[in-house]
């Protein structure tokens, strides 16, 4: 029986099973994730980390593997206003450190966290079982039994959900949940600058939805782009020519 599983194996579970078996290296931990192995090295999106989690990360003794991908986040700029306007006031922004040496946040791709989780797992012998998903939760009174997709059963003194915002471990415990859809879909992509970041981070409220440009290691920037969910469709489909037009709108300068 394991002390401890974890199903999704994300850079959230991940962390999850290594910070208890750094903390108690007797206890036997395990992690299930519904991905093929190696898929996770064509994910080519980022995160925003704050100073906490880089602190956490550097505990776990991985900080020296990941910082080099690390982009540091020096300022935040945030405005409001419509795709048109010519000037978008800014109605907040923030910079700084929250100690010497320690920005605020930084932005990493998220391969670059896995990476250096999945091997810290490996050093810890925290096994990750791959390809697999919960189809049955049972649970008793010291332990569960998850069926897997496989057909396996594993049964664990704990068990630890990360397996995303449409969890199916959610589903099979019951917890009910209330959603709606606001009609809107996101576009995630990555585009270089012509002239410097310098480290900071924008995000525009426009009418359709929040813009985002989230800066990254050598002069490039994450963006998570809101629209209506037929114009992010139409946009998707459109050629290169339109859909950088349509980002330099946006882009506000």
């Amino acid at each position: 029986m394991l002390d401890m599983l974890v199903v999704g194996g994300g850079y959230v579970g991940l962390s999850a099973a290594v910070a208890v078996k750094q903390a108690a290296p007797h206890l036997d931990v395990a992690v299930v994730e519904a991905a093929p192995e190696h898929v996770w090295k064509g994910d080519t999106r980022a995160s925003a980390i704050i100073a906490a989690a880089s602190k956490m990360l550097e505990v776990f003794g991985i900080w020296n593997e990941i910082e080099p991908e690390a982009q540091p986040i020096t300022k935040m700029v945030v405005t409001d206003s419509r795709t048109s306007d010519p000037v978008r006031p800014v109605f907040l922004t923030f910079d700084g450190a929250v100690e010497e040496g320690r920005p605020f946040a930084h932005m990493i791709p998220n391969v670059a966290m896995v990476a250096a989780l999945r091997g810290l797992c490996q050093r810890l012998g925290i096994e990750i079982r791959h390809g697999l998903s919960a189809t049955e939760l049972k649970t008793q009174d010291s332990h569960v039994t998850v069926t897997l997709s496989d057909g396996s059963a594993l049964e664990a003194r704990l068990l630890v959900a990360c397996d995303g915002v449409r969890s199916k471990l959610r589903d099979l415990a019951g917890i009910r949940t209330v959603t709606w859809d606001y009609g809107q879909s996101g576009i995630v992509a990555t585009v270089e600058h012509e002239r410097p970041h310098e480290g900071c981070a924008e995000e525009h409220f426009l009418p359709a939805g929040p813009f985002a440009i989230l800066p990254l290691r050598n002069n490039r920037s994450s963006l998570v782009w809101t629209e209506l969910t037929h114009d992010a469709d139409r946009l998707v489909a459109a050629d290169d020519l339109v859909f950088e037009e349509e980002l330099e709108r946006r882009f506000g300068h």
